[in-house]
């Protein structure tokens, strides 16, 4: 396979996982808190089983970890009232993903699954078959904070086709600066981008009118 085939595939794999993570968690949305929880607790359980017992073949990794993904973001987006607090919650974590990347667990990971002395990073990647073998693709993490974050601010009012793009602009930029120096943390670009969308969507609500204004000199 080459350079600009792996591109593409590792892309499409990014901007589709994600997808399915934000339209799942929205799905649910309307639920009530308690059955939204014990579904969210069923869908890590499930994960922490596959992780547990190692299942292998890369549909059974890649269906687990967004089930784990989905899990995670049903208990973490209703936290996130506001889009202050979404930008917030993305900035945090995007320093931790910074510093796990930099010489931290994610940095200890990749480097036991590149000599080959863990395969443990499979179990926390979407990941792709490539000559037959899984080569992982976009984190567990990732997707569970980019998916609250979506999810959050989708459920703040703001609209799906902007929301999802942004963050896929995000993650495919990261992804492409990960190619291009051999792997990057993706969460400070997602939370650039999002910033950007956030402070677009402030401006514009500013310059709507308010109401009865036209009619306060009568």
């Amino acid at each position: 396979m080459s350079r600009s085939e792996f591109s593409l595939l590792a892309a499409g794999t990014t901007v589709v996982g994600l997808t399915i993570v934000v339209l799942a968690a929205r799905s649910v949305h309307r639920l009530l808190p308690s059955p939204k929880r014990i579904l969210a607790g069923s869908f890590l359980l499930i994960y922490g089983v596959v992780i547990v017992l190692r299942l292998s073949g890369w549909p059974f990794i890649d269906l687990a970890v967004l089930t784990g993904a989905v899990g995670g973001v049903l208990l973490l987006e209703g936290g996130l009232q506001n889009q202050a607090t979404v930008v917030v919650f993305l900035s945090v974590a995007a320093i931790v993903d910074v510093a796990s990347m930099s010489g931290g667990v994610s940095h200890l990971l990749i480097e036991r699954y590149r000599t080959g002395r863990s395969d443990f990073l499979l179990y926390l990647t979407l990941v792709v078959p490539i000559s037959g073998r899984p080569i992982p693709i976009v984190g567990i993490g990732d997707l569970l904070v980019g998916g609250a974050a979506a999810t959050a601010l989708l459920r703040l009012g703001l609209r799906t086709v902007p929301v999802v793009g942004t963050f896929a602009i995000g993650f495919l930029s990261a992804l492409a600066y990960g190619l291009w120096r051999g792997g990057a943390p993706a969460l400070p670009f997602v939370t650039v981008f999002v910033l950007i969308l956030v402070l677009q969507n402030r401006i514009r609500a500013g310059r709507q009118p308010r109401p009865g204004a036209a009619s306060s000199g009568d």
